[in-house]
């Protein structure tokens, strides 16, 4: 067992050390760590995160906020945080590549139903210092139990007797941890999912996806655009979308079947990247590309989000397309549903409330999060022409209803799936 767990750490790993800790074990510190964190601690249980990094990850990743997740953040007091930083985007705009807009759509139809009648545009990398600190603050005040241990990696999670052990490693050493209760929010590699033989069930998409950040202002170049646009197109869809400090471009990346796949350094080639960027907007001269970033996607959902005291939240949990902007809000949304439930068990209530949360919170992975990115893409690429005129012009009809309007805004901003499934 030992030279599996030590194949990841540094040569220099000496020792094997226990450590019981009668408190909840996080690892990973996520936007979904960290929440949950935030959450149990200011529910008066203690709790230890484990990160393997050494600091927070600083990838832009995840960018979008949600009405009900900016309202659960509200209700931890960091979403006045998260507003100030980021970007107020009400609209969202679906376009053609070669038509242009198509319909565009606003949440603030639902201004008498929410505090936040809009999307914020924060990359997750800002939010989790603002989870941090207020983590910090509470624990120097004495009013948080937390404790925050960077250079911590996880490696395996085993379920004891009404105890869970992980399997943690430093730059020196291995540490045996035990402790009641065990979270698994690492994402969509996690240590503790695999460990336990939980399963993914569900598809991989056919592309990768590529984003590439850039510091042109394609409001310069392309007409009326919103800060978030769908861009359908039967060869290349796209999804170009606004955070505070630049835009970022989505591409799917497509090998025809008669086609080897291209190698991640094909893709990220600066003469094939400038070359998709010229397909958007012909600049007359080479783009500033700042950063670039090229991922598988699937749709995939853990047959079960529990295993005895092991619970799994985030991408641990679930994956799905980012088309719509869902998956960091459900594993938010994720965090306060389950550390609210597990606080009140650590208070003595039945740990049935447990068995909910996986039943509930897997419900909305598939039949609200999965489902409603999974149609964005189906009508982004949708390659038949009169198919493609007849989602659009529904997309304008519903645009054009108040009633419908109202209606999709509930569901696309994930409103339904948080009140009927929290």
């Amino acid at each position: 067992m030992t030279s599996y767990l030590t194949r990841d750490l540094a040569d220099d790993a000496v020792s094997t050390q226990t450590e019981a800790l009668d408190r909840v074990v996080v690892c990973g510190a996520g936007p979904v760590g960290l929440t949950v964190a935030l959450v149990l601690a200011k529910a008066g249980v203690p709790v230890t995160v484990f990160e393997k990094l050494d600091t927070l990850a600083t990838e832009s990743r995840a960018s979008t906020f949600h009405p009900p997740t900016l309202e659960l953040l509200d209700q931890l007091g960091i979403a006045e945080s998260v507003v100030r930083d980021g970007l107020r985007a009400p609209t969202t705009q679906f376009r053609d590549r070669s038509a242009g807009p198509v319909a565009t759509f606003d949440l603030g139809v639902l201004a008498g139903e929410t505090a936040f009648p809009f999307r914020i545009q924060l990359e997750q990398s800002k939010l989790t210092p603002i989870l941090l600190a207020e983590l910090e603050r509470g624990a120097t005040a004495g009013e948080y139990d937390v404790d925050v241990r960077f250079s911590h990696r996880s490696h395996r999670a085993a379920v004891g007797d009404q105890q869970a052990t992980l399997l943690v490693g430093t730059s020196t050493d291995l540490i045996e941890v035990t402790a009641p209760w065990l979270i698994g929010t690492e994402g969509t590699h996690s240590a503790v999912r695999s460990s336990l033989g939980i399963d993914l069930v569900g598809e991989t998409y056919p592309e990768r996806f590529l984003v590439v950040s850039v510091a042109e202002e394609l409001s310069d170049h392309l007409d009326d655009l919103a800060f978030v646009n769908y861009v359908a197109d039967p060869d290349e869809w796209l999804v170009l979308l606004r955070t505070p400090d630049h835009w970022r471009v989505l591409f799917p990346i497509t090998d025809g079947p008669d086609e080897a796949e291209r190698t991640d350094a094909d893709v990220l080639d600066n003469a094939s990247i400038q070359a998709m960027l010229s397909g958007v907007v012909d600049l007359g001269r080479p783009w500033e590309v700042l950063a670039t970033s090229l991922y598988v996607v699937a749709r995939q959902v853990a047959t079960t989000m529990r295993c005895g005291p092991v619970l799994l939240a985030g991408d641990a949990a679930h994956q799905n397309s980012p088309l719509g902007g869902m998956g960091m809000n459900s594993g938010i949304q994720d965090a306060v549903s389950l550390g609210r439930r597990l606080a009140r068990v650590w208070a003595g209530e039945s740990d049935e409330l447990l068995d909910e949360y996986d039943r509930l919170r897997r419900r909305v992975a598939t039949e609200f999060v999965q489902a409603d990115s999974h149609a964005n893409w189906l009508v982004l690429r949708e390659a038949d022409p009169g198919r493609r005129q007849e989602l659009q012009a529904d997309l304008r009809a519903v645009a054009a209803d108040p009633i419908r309007h109202a209606e999709r805004m509930r569901r696309t901003a994930m409103l339904d799936s948080v009140r009927s499934s929290l």
